[in-house]
């Protein structure tokens, strides 16, 4: 047996936060704290899922949270951590204090990625280990896997 889901149930708001929803969702915070996401909707007088006051709380309704845009120290550390961590956009997000998993997930996406792509050079019709990047079916990398081993038995 698994939870029901709160989100079918009729009569919920769905779309844009209004300002005044906001507000009753950080006043309820401030003065209850957050224990029960379920139950907070129906507690704050909000007609929403406790997903949907959760996600908004994380993500933009925080007083913690960092806004503008990424210092080149943030933006270093996260092509640091995203080449040791991978897309763990939680534990990137743990070691940048004021930003979420959604923001650091975002700026890699819009920003960083396609940087990163335009500097690094495109691996087809490149040598692998004796063969052509077209006729075998290898991922960015295996690729990089294979150029790995080959400058390691030089």
């Amino acid at each position: 047996m698994g939870r029901v889901p709160c989100c079918g149930k009729m009569g919920l708001k769905k779309g844009a936060w209004t300002p005044q929803e906001d507000q009753i969702l950080v006043s309820y915070i401030q003065l209850h704290g957050h224990s029960n996401w379920r139950a907070l909707p129906k507690l704050a007088g909000l007609l929403r899922c406790g997903k949907s006051c959760r996600l908004r709380w994380i993500n933009y309704l925080r007083p913690d949270i960092k806004r503008g845009n990424f210092s080149i120290e943030e933006q270093q550390s996260i092509i640091n951590l995203h080449q040791i961590l991978g897309n763990r956009w939680s534990a990137i997000a743990a070691r940048l204090p004021g930003r979420t998993d959604n923001e650091v997930k975002n700026y890699w996406h819009t920003h960083i990625k396609k940087k990163r792509l335009k500097q690094i050079p495109s691996p087809k019709n490149t040598p692998v280990a004796g063969f052509e990047v077209e006729s075998i079916n290898v991922n960015h990398m295996d690729y990089w896997y294979n150029i790995f081993l080959n400058a390691a038995a030089n």
